[in-house]
């Protein structure tokens, strides 16, 4: 991945950072990443190692697809399965905008928050000194992307006024607030819902994971994303005549689904063709249906109006110079080659 160090300022109150660095073109602006809440640097530079929801699900299992059927040909005997239960066929190469920006001579920067989990106010004082650092790495300014509340980390810091930033793109951030942690509450029955769907795995793993998401949904952190928090009320910026800003947002709720394997048997001639079919058992958000009343429904997981986290109009700058929308949840947007090449065109004409 290039270059990796250690920012260190000169300052008192200045706090050693986990920072990835890869030097490009002076004269291109340089690309600072900020991600979002309980992540690292890893969702930008190497996601395969990024876990998700209090650090207890795979990022990947929210990019899966729908496992392909598996044909196991004529056998006298039913074969034996791999697996019984299966979260989707997983991509095996995820490629990210950080990437993609420095093959194309960006110098880029992504740093892991040392409290990703924090308040807000400690994570703009780390930008502030990874902004430092790319300060010296261009001669024409700073491009800032955020996803989710890294979007909104960038637009508290951009109430100092930065004459620096000459762009600011958020993708699936919550600008107006998240509902999800009202809801919370409501997901404990969950548990004992899926329960059943886990009789020949590892329940204790299995309930143990599902203690933690919820603990994670229910956190301070969370809920400083509601809205009419005291955080989203503190957004008192406006927009900077210097900075472009364009907002990207999702509108498939669906963050994964289960599968069980099922056998598909056709008999042909005096031998049987074994065919394994996956069966979905259920999706999240679309099981919430049976524990969160239709009257408080969030729109953050509802089909066509958000991305499981949050809602298409919450993800919009209310002064955005351009908006878009996919139908992504939450983490397929950053990864998805469509966003990308948009947003690297957007990149271009910003540094143009």
């Amino acid at each position: 991945m290039g270059l990796r160090s250690t920012g260190r300022g000169e300052e008192k109150q200045v706090v050693d950072l986990d920072i990835a660095i890869n030097k490009g073109n002076p004269n291109k602006p340089a690309i600072v990443f900020i991600h979002g809440l309980g992540m690292d640097k890893n969702i930008w530079i190497d996601p395969s190692k990024s876990r998700i929801l209090g650090g207890r699900i795979p990022l990947a299992t929210l990019l899966s697809k729908r496992p392909a059927v598996k044909d196991f040909g004529f056998c006298k005997e039913e074969p034996k399965k791999t697996s019984i239960i299966s979260t989707g066929e997983q991509h095996k190469v995820i490629k990210t905008l950080f990437n993609d920006l420095y093959q194309k001579n960006y110098s880029v920067l992504a740093w892991s928050q040392n409290r990703p989990a924090g308040p807000i106010d400690a994570i703009v004082s780390e930008l502030e000194q990874v902004i430092k650092s790319a300060r010296k790495m261009t001669n024409a300014g700073i491009i800032l992307i955020g996803h989710s509340r890294g979007g909104i980390i960038a637009r508290k810091y951009l109430m100092e006024k930065d004459s620096s930033i000459r762009g600011l793109i958020t993708i699936s951030s919550p600008h107006k607030g998240s509902s999800i942690a009202k809801v919370a509450c409501y997901l404990k029955p969950i548990a004992s819902l899926i329960d059943p769907f886990f009789k020949n795995v590892d329940k204790g793993k299995f309930s143990s994971s599902i203690k933690h998401i919820l603990n994670f949904l229910k956190s301070n952190a969370l809920k400083e994303l509601l809205p009419n928090s005291p955080l989203i009320s503190s957004l008192k910026d406006e927009p900077l005549e210097w900075v472009y800003y364009i907002s990207v947002g999702g509108t498939d709720p669906t963050l994964f689904c289960l599968y069980r394997w099922r056998w598909d048997k056709l008999k042909e001639e005096n031998s049987w063709r074994w065919i394994l079919k996956p069966q979905e058992l259920f999706s999240v958000p679309e099981i919430f249906h049976k524990v969160i009343p239709d009257k408080i429904f969030p729109d953050e997981i509802k089909k066509g109006s958000g991305d499981g986290l949050v809602s298409a109009e919450s993800s919009k700058i209310p002064w955005s110079n351009e908006h878009y929308e996919f139908a992504l949840n939450h983490a397929q947007i950053l990864f998805d080659k469509g966003v990308r090449d948009l947003l690297i065109e957007k990149i271009n004409k910003i540094s143009s």
